[in-house]
């Protein structure tokens, strides 16, 4: 840059060419890469932003890019590591965890690796050393590689895929970093994996089976006091002639002392702790997963039960004593050198008081108290409570979790320890009927721990009524499939539910822009929004023409003058149910909601639907259609978009603050009381995270990255925060 010599920076760039990659491909991937450091450096610098310059990656969706950018950073020049939110970061797989096995792996050298891999090296010399390992992959979502290969370790096996698919990936990235000329060595410090531990697979097995026939049988249902079932993953299948009897399967949680030693001791984490990072202590953390589950395990088996109140105050001192043993099982485990403590992972620490599942942050600290004096003897002496961490959902949306944080951060907040005083005076409120738990913890507090990070889980992903998707009045303990929330206009085409199953993103997506003789390239919704309007420009006419290409003129005009032949006729019906498709799918633009809704009922009722009236279609057909739903995707993801940004914001209108109010209140956000100015050239994902890594009360936000460039812009989000 001639004119500004202080801004030249040198890039080296490693770059991977495949065969078939062609010139052109290389001089994108090239000239993205030089673009977006250029923007980072302008950023850092506080120099304005060119329009005419790509926004940063961040949080792409997999079906609307293209091939996915798989890169591994080679130069750790390229990151300012100085910067104190990187810290804050918590790095997590749960997207990629749904696909077995992973999807194509990179080649560093001659070395296949795998996204995972990629994200964590990146990460790693970015700064940031903080991993989650997914939730174990449940059957459900394999349900007929299971029917086809249902065996004697099949839930023994799915319950340790993500811990035995991250365990390879650490492997890989030491390997990598020890080889590599100039390596990491001493900057990339301990590693913390954390993981969550409550559900599994279970197989069921009868009294006639043998239960030591096979490896499910040592995790089967029932095998642990406190098996609690909480779904049916797969059916069985009896043996009929020679074949043999499959046994169901089931979604099981537990939170004992003997169920958590019994995971511990056989987890490929805890087998490799400490091996890592070229000798490198890899700390471990296990969370206790959801422990309210238990309280709608008890509220279920014990429905007939005519006290409601009694019964609803039992369910929570069974949930209490099921966390404890849990608790107890983590603190022997300390002792034992598996794990360097342990934390909670809960939906329920961001729900009000009054609902049934609702779980207290005080609750954690007495059942971890009270683990701590079931375990402590007179050899081990008094130690304090090996209790971490502590997680809870918190987004723009959700905000009952920033006030659970600013509770827990009066009393474990940078400058708040439980020092000899006890805790603060504003850990406890006299009118509250919280005052002798707090008592008790001001009385022991010599046992507390003296430090426990909050962390904010699901940053970009909103579920109505706290995260529940079930209505509070409702009896949520006691229901099972809540109806999805739709909008009042009239159609038939789905896109327009936000439930349990279609939460609200909180994203804004990647739209295609393309000039006259150029190649498209991708804009943000906001960005697109600003530049072209509410529609892809391309949205208009392509509706146009896949109109006329299915109006069946031709054959209109024959039936005319004579009778049509069988398949004239077939033909003539297939094109006016796609009239009819068509013409819904655009006249739902308006009330689209939700992307992943709109998905599910692309895949599930439209395409068998196509696939159902034509025995096969024409290339020309076949192009068209498939042209339309492409673009149509682009306009669902604009709407969906441009309406998140919407019910975000502050208008200045008294009436347009009542509307969005009521809609939200209608969506099950009721708890979100304010907007956001939201600047037009900043995405939601980076306004929605850089808002939660600028609230002191919180420590860390735990953001699943898909892609090994989300953490890049994940980074450079911290560090504009």
């Amino acid at each position: 840059n001639k004119s500004r010599p202080e801004n030249m920076t040198i890039l080296r760039f490693k770059v991977l060419l495949k065969p078939e990659s062609s010139s052109s491909s290389v001089h994108r991937c090239l000239s993205t890469l030089s673009f977006e450091y250029r923007i980072r450096r302008s950023q850092s610098k506080g120099r304005p932003q060119s329009d005419h310059e790509p926004q940063p990656h961040f949080a792409l969706s997999p079906r609307l890019s293209p091939s996915p950018r798989r890169f591994v950073s080679s130069s750790a020049a390229c990151f300012n590591k100085g910067e104190d939110n990187r810290h804050k970061l918590t790095i997590g797989f749960a997207s990629l965890s749904n696909s077995l096995p992973f999807g194509q792996d990179d080649l560093v050298g001659d070395t296949e690796i795998s996204p995972q891999t990629t994200i964590m090296i990146n990460a790693l010399r970015s700064g940031v050393r903080k991993f989650d390992c997914p939730a174990p992959p449940m059957i459900e979502s394999n349900k007929q590689a299971l029917m086809a290969n249902a065996d004697s370790d099949t839930c023994w096996t799915a319950n340790r895929k993500s811990e035995d698919q991250l365990a390879i990936s650490m492997k890989e990235v030491e390997s990598i970093l020890s080889k590599e000329e100039g390596s990491l060595d001493g900057e990339v410090g301990t590693m913390t994996i954390s993981t969550r531990m409550g559900y599994r697979s279970a197989v069921v097995l009868t009294h006639g089976n043998n239960p030591q026939a096979n490896t499910d049988s040592h995790e089967r249902e029932g095998l642990f006091k406190g098996d609690a079932r909480v779904g049916m993953l797969y059916a069985g299948e009896k043996g009929e002639g020679n074949a043999e009897e499959k046994p169901p399967v089931v979604l099981v949680h537990n939170l004992s002392k003997e169920y958590v030693l019994h995971s511990l001791r056989t987890s490929p984490l805890v087998q490799q702790r400490g091996e890592m990072m070229s000798g490198k202590k890899t700390r471990l953390i296990p969370l206790a997963h959801n422990p309210e589950t238990q309280i709608s395990a008890h509220l279920l088996s014990n429905h007939n039960q005519s006290d409601g109140e009694l019964l609803l105050k039992e369910a929570r001192d069974y949930m209490k004593a099921r966390l404890t043993s849990a608790f107890v099982g983590f603190e022997i485990a300390v002792q034992e050198g598996l794990i360097d403590g342990y934390g909670v992972d809960s939906n329920g620490l961001s729900l009000p008081d009054a609902h049934d599942m609702h779980l207290s942050w005080r609750d954690v600290l007495e059942c971890s108290l009270d683990a701590l004096l079931e375990v402590n003897d007179e050899k081990s002496g008094v130690r304090r409570s090996s209790l971490k961490a502590i997680r809870l959902p918190c987004n723009l949306l959700e905000t009952r979790g920033l006030e659970v944080a600013n509770e827990i951060n009066s009393v474990y907040g940078a400058h708040c320890t439980t020092s000899e005083e006890g805790l603060p005076p504003g850990a406890d409120d006299q009118t509250e009927s919280n005052v002798p738990q707090m008592q008790r913890l001001r009385t022991m507090r010599n046992l507390l721990p003296e430090r426990i990070e909050v962390q904010a889980t699901r940053p970009l992903t909103a579920y109505p009524f706290g995260g529940t998707g079930v209505d509070v009045n409702s009896s949520p303990g006691l229901a099972s499939s809540p109806p999805p929330l739709r909008s009042s206009q009239p159609g038939n085409v789905d896109g327009q539910a936000i439930d349990a199953t279609h939460p609200l993103r909180l994203l804004d997506y990647r739209i295609e822009a393309a000039s006259a003789g150029q190649e498209p390239t991708l804009l943000w919704s906001n960005d697109y929004l600003n530049r072209y309007g509410i529609r892809p420009v391309a949205y208009q006419p392509i509706l146009n023409a896949v109109l006329s290409h299915f109006d069946a003129e031709e054959i209109i005009e024959a039936s005319r003058e004579r009778e049509l032949t069988v398949e004239e006729r077939e033909t003539l019906d297939g094109c006016k149910l796609l009239h009819g498709l068509i013409h819904d799918l655009d006249a739902s633009l308006d009330s689209m909601r939700s992307f992943a809704a709109y998905e599910e009922y692309l895949l599930k009722k439209a395409v068998p639907l196509i696939y159902g009236t034509f025995e096969e279609l024409d290339e020309d057909s076949a192009n068209m259609l498939q042209l339309f739903l492409r673009v149509h995707g682009m306009a669902v993801r604009m709407e969906v978009a441009k309406w998140t940004r919407h019910i975000l914001s502050a208008p200045d209108e008294e009436f347009a603050k009542t509307k969005i109010a009521a809609s939200l209140t209608k969506l099950g956000f009721d708890e979100f009381n304010g907007g956001y100015r939201i600047p037009h050239n900043t995405t939601l994902q980076e306004y929605a995270l850089m808002s939660l890594l600028e609230v002191d009360a919180v420590d860390g936000v735990v953001l699943g990255c898909s892609q090994p460039d989300h953490v890049l812009d994940a980074c450079n989000v911290a560090d504009a925060a």
